[in-house]
């Protein structure tokens, strides 16, 4: 099992292929105003003890099955 996962996330209106360590993904789920969307929530904080969210460019269906 890898450690790590390659996501397309929304930068900026453009998408980027960021590798993201499984340990800090916190919760998933699908974006409100997008259906072609989902929100990846990590486990760590921003340096304003804000949490980081990033917007992934995959279905929450399609993300949720990497997991399974």
């Amino acid at each position: 099992m890898s450690d790590f996962i390659e996501l397309p996330v929304l930068q900026d209106e453009e998408s980027k292929t960021e590798l993201i360590n499984k340990a800090c993904i916190g919760r998933i789920y699908p974006d409100p105003q997008n259906t072609r969307r989902s929100i990846v929530e990590l486990n760590y904080q921003s340096i304003n003890d804000a949490p980081v969210h990033l917007e992934v460019e995959l279905p929450y269906e399609n993300l949720r099955t990497l997991f399974l």
